[in-house]
């Protein structure tokens, strides 16, 4: 038989076929040969491909965010309960609206992406502007790289400027906002007692009086889930402190950094700006009688506005400003100056004089920056590395000791980070991503290499789930008693309330009732539903039920420190002030609707305009 094969392998058939089977595999590759497609398409809209991993992500986003209402769900009962469908569907609308966003030319170019980080006030230093550390530093603290962050930024920029064109200056009717405004302005006032729970300790519950609240609140006294897990974390903020930087290296990256290092001249300014030039001069010869820019500025009953520029360099002053300005020194004020927005008349409250900070000063700075650089190059290749090692069957604790990193084991670890001791397990990868990830593996599951916000990589196995389970009452007898203490107080309150309130319906005095429990009747400030209790006062439980009764009823509700009965003083449709401010806002909240259902209306038809396929089977292991 093997010499038949050898004997027709040198046939011309059999070239060509073997021909056809290199030409297959140049053009489609070995892997998709053999394996199919690594990262599959779930959905297509029109060309574009939302890949199965991008959907995993999402779906797994989904799931731990209802995961604390549903708890745990397995990959079929996701499926079969239309999770899957939910998530690929919002992915779908994402894609349409920038499918419809490039459509209508909105395009989020490099330039654009710059102006939004430039406008973001979090960015801005104590002159109010733009501070490039400031913007890193913000990054940092958030575990978040700058490729990351801005990527991000550049895919939602689209969708963003597409809801503003549909949502702007919509008409509203007038019969729509007049009822809402109304509901919405109606003040009530009430008169109110706390009632507190009883002074002194309750006293101690009884062998079967605790078992049975034990048994009745089990829930209670849960012990969580727990991961036992082993991980390695590959951080180039720790790294980098193990590099070594040579002075040369130093010294060259602070010559190209020079401009980052040098302080302008600086003034901390308040100027007043005149419409003429005689008020003005006016004020100017004000201020060289001794008066101060703020007492000028009131001169002739009239008073323009003081304005506090803060600190500024000359670049960011009118130039026919930028001179004489900075020719004075702290504390003096200058005549009138012409610029085109008007007559000035400017004071110095503060001055800096600039400087070049020496090498000496920012050398750490420097060092730092070049460190962090290193590490990061060092990072890939060590997660090329660690990728190679496991695919050629080493474990996790294996790779490590092969490339000299720590595998790092976490006995006991729950969803929120925390170990069996409540306490928070240090040293772990920053951000909810580690544990997500570790939640989402069973039993001898390792994950795949994933990247940090930070740009460092991580990698995990889990070595055993210990589900939820009751705590012992032997074990939590403390808290047991602790919460049946509170619980019996809380019933005391509730009778006495329901006492006052009998009292009350019967037509006894509120005062009178005050006096004689030896409670503090307070008359709220007028509030509407939509107050908070801090500015009332009133809880907000009781607050609900006073808008159902009318003057003189009297109700109560749970508030976080006891109970409290309110009796309804007074109704009121509300100021002017107040209902103009409330329309105001109601006219906003309705516009914001209505955008809403404008843009699915437009999102729509561009849904119906693009041949759109799913393949949520594909999800259906991979959650």
């Amino acid at each position: 038989m093997l010499q038949a094969l050898r004997d027709k392998a040198s046939s011309w058939v059999i070239k060509i076929l073997l021909g056809l089977l290199i030409i297959a595999f140049a053009i489609w590759g070995i892997n998709d040969v053999f394996l199919g497609e690594r990262d599959p398409a779930v959905a297509t809209v029109g060309d574009v491909k939302i890949a199965r991993s991008q959907a995993d992500e999402a779906l797994r986003d989904e799931l731990n965010r209802l995961r604390p209402v549903l708890g745990t769900i397995d990959r079929e009962a996701a499926f079969r309960m239309g999770l899957t469908n939910q998530v690929l569907t919002r992915l779908i609308n994402r894609t349409v609206a920038n499918i419809a966003a490039q459509e209508l030319g909105i395009v989020a170019s490099d330039q654009m992406v710059n102006r939004s980080i430039r406008s973001d006030r979090r960015f801005f230093d104590q002159s109010g502007k733009f501070s490039r550390n400031l913007f890193y530093q913000t990054l940092s603290n958030a575990n978040m790289a700058e490729g990351y962050y801005v990527s991000t930024l550049k895919q939602s920029l689209p969708s963003e400027h597409l809801n503003r064109a549909v949502s702007g200056n919509i008409p509203v009717p007038k019969a729509l906002i007049g009822p809402l405004t109304r509901f919405r302005s109606e003040q009530r006032t009430a008169r109110t007692v706390l009632v507190p729970p009883p002074l002194g300790a309750a006293r101690e519950p009884k062998g079967d009086e605790l078992e049975a609240f034990y048994k009745e609140n089990i829930s209670g006294f849960m012990a969580p889930e727990y991961r036992d897990v082993t991980f390695i974390h590959l951080d180039p903020r720790e790294l980098s402190k193990e590099v070594r930087v040579a002075e040369e290296k130093i010294k060259e990256s602070y010559a190209q950094r020079i401009e980052e290092f040098t302080l302008r001249d600086r003034r901390k300014l308040a100027q007043v700006v005149f419409r003429t030039e005689a008020g003005a001069a006016a004020a100017a010869a004000a201020i060289k009688s001794g008066k101060s820019l703020a007492e000028a500025a009131k001169e002739k009953g009239k008073t323009q506005k003081v304005v506090k520029l803060g600190w500024v360099e000359q670049k960011d002053l009118f130039t026919v400003l930028a001179k004489p300005v900075f020719a004075l020194k702290k504390g003096e004020t200058s005549g009138v100056l012409k610029s085109p927005l008007g007559w000035h008349i400017v004071a110095i409250e503060d001055s800096e004089i600039g400087r070049v900070k020496p090498l000496s000063e920012v050398r750490k700075q420097v060092r730092d920056g070049l460190a962090a650089g290193e590490a990061q190059n060092s990072i890939f290749a060590l997660a090329n590395q660690l990728e190679d090692s496991l695919a050629a069957g080493a474990d996790i604790k294996a790779a490590a000791a092969r490339l000299n990193v720590r595998a790092v084991n976490v006995p006991a670890l729950d969803r929120q980070g925390l170990g069996r001791n409540g306490k928070r397990v240090a040293k772990l990868p920053i951000g909810g991503k580690f544990l997500r990830t570790a939640f989402e593996h069973s039993d001898g599951e390792s994950s795949t290499l994933r990247e940090t916000q930070a740009g460092g990589f991580y990698i995990l196995m889990v070595n055993k789930v210990m589900p939820p389970k009751v705590r012992p009452l032997k074990d939590v007898r403390r808290i047991a008693v602790t919460a049946w203490k509170a619980e019996r107080q809380a019933q005391a309150a509730s009778r006495r309330a329901k006492a006052i309130v009998a009292r009350l319906k019967k037509g006894d005095n509120f005062a009178a009732i005050a006096r004689d429990e030896k409670l503090e009747v307070k008359t709220s400030p007028a509030f509407t539903r939509l107050t908070h209790e801090a500015q009332s006062g009133v809880a907000a439980a009781l607050a609900e039920k006073l808008f159902s009764l009318k003057v003189g009823d009297a109700a109560m509700a749970e508030s976080t420190q006891g109970y409290v009965v309110g009796v309804l003083a007074s109704v009121s449709a509300g100021a002017g002030k107040q209902k103009a401010a409330v329309a105001e806002g109601t006219l906003r909240e309705i516009r914001q609707g209505m955008a809403a259902d404008l843009t699915a209306q437009l999102l729509e038809a561009f849904r119906r305009r693009v041949t759109i396929k799913t393949y949520p089977d594909l999800l259906r292991d991979r959650i």
